[in-house]
């Protein structure tokens, strides 16, 4: 589908256009006035393990393929098959060699296995099992060469980014709603509280205060917000005093639970199950402006460049911009067959940008070219996708419904993917 004409000139591709990767000390990547110092992330290194490589693992070789595996009765392998009446057709006989050894062994490299494709430029790589309910977050903390894993379950997995492997199990009594990082910091959000992570030096806080489910966070210049099941957004100062662990603001005006938050220069964006997305002034914590086009639960909200996009279950994907007057307006609408769960953007080095877009009730993600809304491909899983990560090196990270964390590389290598940078206005 595209953009009108007239749209595509408001939008401008300069203002769409991907921009490079925010070096360490922009506030952007960092937060203005954190004391955590910025880090690069090394790449991670996840070893391919497809159902194809394992079975080429598994056959002996010169054993048939599988197609003359099926073909062949049980417990009558050479059996001649039946032939068709007519006239036959010449066969020619191959000379078998009982003494033929593996190319390994007589010197030659061994034919290359294919991976299992995705879609839009991505490759399979593998599945990291053992979650047994929906994945809620994944967070990929700086300078470590871990990844954790929340989910609904109430466990935390540990994995090991260079071997795949599990390496801890964290049970954290309770489901867990939603998971971020910033710098070091894994922040953990259950009921009544957010645990905090210190991954380098072990540190661990418990910041108390909401009634309900954590469902949704997001960190901004010191500022940690929390969305709750109760409607309610939580801040408080991180790091915060040893002393005071509550929060110093409480947000009201959602009348359901918060699921989605995001933040950009000045703004803080909260999308809830009320249908409605709030506009909060950073300096003073004040509900601006109440967006209300959606006609269904808002799923999603994401600061991209001088846009805020949200999704929503009335199957709808909104992009919205500042007008003169400096309230957000609807400027397009994308229309698909099913509501939408979760928005995740990626920008390619001189090239548009990539737009994820999760489907509700359904194992597909479909990828997007910006602004142009034309389908790149598409990623599928066991179920709904309820969160994306992308992290160094091209690897993406999907987690479903059904527990299935699924880890997948953006195949063109000279083409770097990076996560779509807050760099807004709105």
């Amino acid at each position: 589908m595209t953009i009108s004409s007239s749209l595509a000139s408001r939008l401008g591709p300069a203002r769409w256009s991907p921009y490079a990767r925010p070096r360490p000390s922009d506030p952007a990547r960092a937060g203005a006035g954190s004391s955590v110092p910025p880090h690069s992330r090394p790449p991670l290194r996840l070893a391919a393990a497809t159902s194809r490589k394992e079975a080429a693992a598994a056959a002996p070789y010169g054993s048939r393929c599988p197609r003359e595996a099926a073909a062949a009765p049980d417990g009558d392998a050479g059996t001649k098959a039946p032939q068709r009446r007519g006239r036959e057709k010449p066969t020619t006989k191959t000379e078998t060699r009982p003494d033929r050894k593996p190319p390994a062994e007589r010197g030659e490299e061994e034919p290359p296995v294919r991976e299992s494709s995705g879609g839009g430029g991505f490759a399979f790589l593998r599945d990291l099992a053992g979650h047994t309910e929906a994945i809620s977050g994944i967070s990929l903390p700086v300078g470590s060469d871990k990844l954790y894993s929340g989910s609904a379950d109430g466990s935390v997995r540990v994995w090991d980014c260079n071997s795949g492997e599990c390496v801890d199990v964290i049970k954290m009594g309770g489901k867990i709603g939603c998971m971020i990082t910033h710098g070091p910091w894994v922040f953990f959000g259950i009921t009544k509280s957010v645990e905090a992570w210190n991954t380098q030096t072990g540190t661990k806080s418990s910041l108390q205060g909401p009634s309900g489910l954590v469902c949704s966070m997001t960190i901004k210049d010191g500022m940690l917000f929390a969305g709750t099941g109760d409607g309610r957004i939580m801040a408080w100062k991180f790091p915060a005093d040893k002393s005071d662990f509550g929060p110093v603001a409480i947000l009201s005006g959602h009348e359901r639970p918060v699921i989605s938050l995001c933040v950009s220069t000045t703004k803080l964006y909260s999308g809830s199950l009320d249908k409605t997305i709030k506009v909060w002034d950073l300096k003073t914590l004040q509900c601006v402006q109440t967006l209300s086009k959606h006609k269904a639960a808002v799923t999603s909200v994401l600061c991209w460049d001088e846009k805020l996009l949200s999704c929503s279950l009335d199957k709808t994907v909104k992009i919205w911009a500042s007008s003169k007057s400096g309230e957000l307006q609807v400027i397009y609408t994308h229309a698909e067959d099913q509501g939408l769960r979760t928005l995740f953007g990626m920008h390619r080095v001189g090239k548009t940008p990539v737009l994820f877009c999760s489907l509700h009730n359904s194992n597909c993600i479909r990828l997007f070219d910006l602004p142009s809304f034309d389908e790149m491909g598409k990623l599928f899983s066991k179920k709904g996708v309820r969160t994306i990560e992308l992290a160094a090196g091209g690897l993406l990270f999907t987690g479903d419904g059904a527990g299935e964390l699924k880890v997948w590389r953006w195949a063109p290598q000279e083409e770097p993917a990076i996560p779509a940078p807050v760099k807004s206005s709105v």
